[in-house]
């Protein structure tokens, strides 16, 4: 039986199209399509880049490229879709966790109420001492306190200190379609996995943030809350995108000036 992989070989070669046509549209590696068709994953960039990859591949064939990724992870071939944001709690909080223990909450009731009863018992028996007999004079003088004078506040000791601007770079991610990325911020992953529509993912850097994408059009971004450009079109794979408190203007929108192209370098800036 054949394989996925020379299923969508026999496909491409039936429609008389070459590998570095694929390439050439699709800004793909033509070993990467070869290493598709081949069923060696372990040629490959990365786990979700093997994602974009393929839905690009497939894509350009006239295949859904939805229904194509859901035969791959039905044959165990890629993971199945899940999506990480290291901003996000990784822990059930509290609350939650009580919530889904009745035992537990009523547990602690108990031991509330008889924590208050003891306590409650304890000070009721406990002997009230009188209050003390305190022996006067027969002329007793009243002593008002005398308060030292204030010196006058120094203005330069009230002054606050003056508050140093943060100079980074914040990135807020909103998806309109299903989208593989990585984020590193200075160095550090922080957001990774395929996100599905709807979703929302951020990260901060005092230098630097390096972005990997598996489709460039299914994603919108701000940056320092200011709209940006688009950094390519649907299924684009990108890598290296390096956004920087110097090099940030060129990535957000001009207002005066027409919507640009969607189409950019697969290599990333």
């Amino acid at each position: 039986m054949a394989s996925l992989g020379q299923e969508l070989r026999k496909l491409r070669e039936s429609r008389n199209i070459s590998i570095e046509e694929i390439a050439s549209s699709t800004k793909i590696i033509g070993r990467y399509i070869q290493a598709v068709e081949e069923d060696r994953f372990d040629a490959m960039p990365g786990g979700f880049f093997i994602l974009g990859i393929i839905r690009s591949y497939a894509k350009y064939l006239g295949l859904d490229p939805d229904e194509t990724l859901r035969r791959y992870r039905e044959a165990g071939l890629i993971p199945k879709p899940a999506y990480t944001e290291s901003a996000r709690a990784t822990a059930e909080p509290p609350l939650e966790a009580a919530r889904r223990s009745p035992a537990r909450i009523a547990g602690v009731a108990v031991i509330a109420i008889v924590s208050i009863a003891v306590i409650f018992l304890w000070r009721a028996r406990r002997p009230h001492p009188s209050a003390p007999q305190v022996k006067t004079d027969a002329a007793v003088t009243e002593v008002q306190p005398v308060t030292p004078p204030q010196p006058a506040p120094n203005p330069e000791s009230t002054a606050q200190a003056p508050i140093e601007e943060w100079r980074g770079v914040t990135i807020d991610i909103s998806f309109q379609d299903d989208t593989w990325i990585r984020v590193y911020a200075d160095g550090v992953l922080k957001v990774e996995g395929q996100f599905p529509a709807g979703q929302k993912a951020r990260a901060s850097a005092d230098k630097e943030l390096v972005l990997e994408v598996g489709n460039a059009g299914g994603m919108t971004f701000l940056l320092n809350g200011k709209p940006a450009k688009s950094l390519g079109r649907t299924a684009q794979v990108l890598k290296d995108v390096r956004i920087t408190p110097e090099n940030m203007q060129e990535f957000l929108e001009r207002k005066d000036a027409p919507a640009s192209p969607t189409g950019t370098t697969g290599s990333g800036h």
